[in-house]
């Protein structure tokens, strides 16, 4: 099916990208990798009148690091996440493993991903869990948004029809840490029906000094578990606190149903993910204490 005609613009620069957003306001779409606009396009769910190809602006593709922040640019491609950086924020490396296949994942942004906010997608889980702040910009300036305040609806966010994000900053952890990504799919690769982010770090003793879950596929948007990480503060982590902090994440899901899984499955594989996805990350919390040097 050929898609209505558009106009195409590819911008050699952030601010000329912007520009021609204000331009021309909602009757534009911008393109990263395309791993989104390009199917909502052959299938006529967009029409827009212009498509803004940000592709090529290497300044939003590079990534920086301090003390105690990871700034990573808004085109760095699933497949750098995936490779860079297992060491310094595994659980968003990990989440971005688990999209598509490796051609995908080699034009998928991270920025990309985040504004498209499918409640299915992977990095957003991550994104919250992990507590990143957005970078969104326009010719007007800048401002940093919290990830938990970023995802509106489905897909919706809170950018205004002029803003590109720029930048996803994600502090470091400086403790013992455990995470995982776990998401129950129809087939390898394929969007969630359920997924889970969950870190837990640990206190010195091993008791467990907090703790973080964010789930999609399982709401209108990506969301954090709020009080099922709270549950876990202070326990030890037993089995039965995971199993305590599942149920709850359980039922703060609110699913819909599509083609992919009804709302019914949804809602009963919820916990059973949530536990899974603690379970590995308080597995690799212990051994990060038994390493730990003086252990």
């Amino acid at each position: 099916m050929i898609p209505p005609p558009f106009e195409y613009r590819a911008p050699d620069s952030l601010s000329e990208a912007l520009a021609l957003l204000r331009e021309h306001g909602g009757d534009a779409r911008l393109m990263a990798g395309g791993q989104s606009l390009l199917p909502m396009l052959k299938l006529r769910l967009v029409r827009p009148a212009a498509i803004i190809d940000i592709g090529g602006l290497r300044e939003l593709a590079g990534m920086t690091e301090d003390a105690d922040t990871v700034r990573i640019g808004a085109l760095v491609t699933e497949r750098t996440l995936e490779r860079t950086l297992p060491q310094r924020l595994p659980l968003l490396a990990e989440a971005a493993a688990s999209i598509g296949d490796i051609h995908i994942r080699n034009l998928g942004t991270l920025g990309g991903a985040l504004s498209q906010a499918d409640p299915s997608g992977d990095l957003a889980p991550a994104a919250l869990a992990l507590g990143a702040t957005l970078t969104a910009q326009s010719t007007g300036g800048s401002r940093a948004v919290a990830a938990g305040d970023f995802f509106t609806g489905p897909y919706e966010t809170c950018l205004t029809e002029d803003e590109i994000v720029t930048s996803v900053d994600i502090p470091l952890s400086d403790g013992i840490q455990g995470h995982a990504y776990v998401k129950m799919a129809r087939r390898a690769g394929d969007y969630a029906v359920v997924g889970a982010a969950a870190l837990v770090s640990l206190a010195p003793d091993g008791t467990c000094r907090d703790a973080r879950i964010a789930l999609c596929a399982a709401g209108p948007t990506a969301f954090v578990c709020e009080d099922a990480g709270r549950s876990l503060q202070g326990t030890s982590l037993t089995d039965a606190d995971l199993a305590e902090a599942a149920a709850l994440a359980g039922q703060a899901a609110d699913p819909v149903s599509d083609v992919h899984a009804s709302a019914e499955y949804r809602k009963e594989m919820t916990p059973v993910v949530v536990a899974r996805a603690l379970t590995q990350a308080r597995e690799r919390a212990d051994r990060q204490l038994r390493e730990a040097p003086g252990r």
